[in-house]
């Protein structure tokens, strides 16, 4: 895959951790080969992690802290993105956010199809009035709907949950994710129709900007269950876009999404400080390249910020 031509040396290999450090000659920035996401044993993700973060306090001990991203990040994914619209066509939109320092990169905002995005919004909608429904639908069983509608993006699981926000009447329901996006001033974000619904007329639509902060307000504890939300993302199984652009040993917290014709994923990164990142294509023509095209943008971000965002025991 083509990707922003740039001089690296390598600076180690590290083979009980399966992954190679490199340095960039100008910004001393490590890259780590990609892979699935690992929920077995995390005692041995943290210590992972603690050596990753030992190669980027050497590799770059100057500006840790300076991000600008129009000028050093913006070009090598507007690379990425030209490239594969080439190949496979389709509207491209990124935001990322960096909740610590306030830093945000938005690339083309427009509305997009959500496909599975708008799960993220169900989810925070029931949150939002759990105890009530819990009171309401004794004996239902909200975790296990909630567990499948996020870590195995189940359909049905999502469109239950909405019948149950509007009592019994999916219309309601659907009315009350709207409300609670539009109180949390994200506008740019609607529910038209169930998820297994054909709707020619109506359908589910969001941006890169609405979900990154959305899930930069589940991150700072801004929502009720704000917690639960995260172990949930967590655990999602579908990691082969956002998650596949960073070492196995960085935990993050995604949703995917994807239709016919459209790409999206949107995830909390924890490399030190956690960093948000949010890519949908729309009107894609193929179903692999634009998977692997998103996983790059991840990667260019990673090898970015990363050693930005590590934690110093000083601060």
């Amino acid at each position: 895959m083509k990707k922003k031509q740039k001089k690296r040396l390598v600076f180690g290999s590290i083979a009980a951790l399966g992954l190679t450090a490199a340095i960039l000659c100008t910004a001393a920035v490590v890259q780590a080969t990609r892979g699935p996401l690992p929920h077995s044993d995390q005692n041995e993700t943290d210590s992972l992690q603690s050596d990753i973060e030992n190669i980027i306090l050497e590799a770059d001990a100057s500006d840790t802290s300076n991000i600008h991203f129009e000028e050093d990040l913006k070009p090598s994914i507007d690379f990425i993105i030209e490239d594969i619209k080439e190949r496979c066509g389709g509207d491209w939109s990124v935001y990322i956010e960096v909740p610590s320092t306030k830093d945000t990169l938005s690339i083309n905002q427009k509305k997009m199809q959500a496909a599975s995005l708008i799960k993220l919004y169900i989810m925070g909608a029931v949150y939002d009035e759990y105890e009530e429904l819990e009171d309401y639908y004794k004996g239902e069983d909200l975790p296990w709907l909630m567990e499948a509608m996020i870590t195995v993006s189940d359909n049905e699981s999502a469109d239950q949950l909405v019948i149950m926000l509007g009592r019994g009447d999916a219309n309601e329901g659907k009315k009350k994710v709207n409300d609670f996006c539009h109180s949390l001033g994200l506008n740019n974000t609607v529910m038209g129709r169930l998820i297994e619904q054909n709707d020619i007329v109506n359908d589910n639509f969001t941006t890169t900007e609405d979900t990154g902060k959305f899930l930069s307000m589940i991150l700072n504890g801004d929502l009720k269950h704000s917690k639960e939300m995260i172990e949930y993302l967590k655990a999602q199984t579908r990691v082969s876009k956002i998650p596949a652009g960073v070492p196995t040993s960085v935990m993050t917290a995604n949703k995917t999404g994807e239709l016919d014709d459209a790409q999206d994923d949107a995830a909390i990164i924890f490399a030190g400080k956690p960093y948000i990142l949010c890519v949908m294509a729309d009107g894609v023509e193929d179903y692999q390249p634009p998977m692997e095209a998103i996983a790059d943008i991840s990667e260019e971000t990673y090898i970015y910020l990363a050693p930005k965002l590590v934690e110093r025991e000083s601060e």
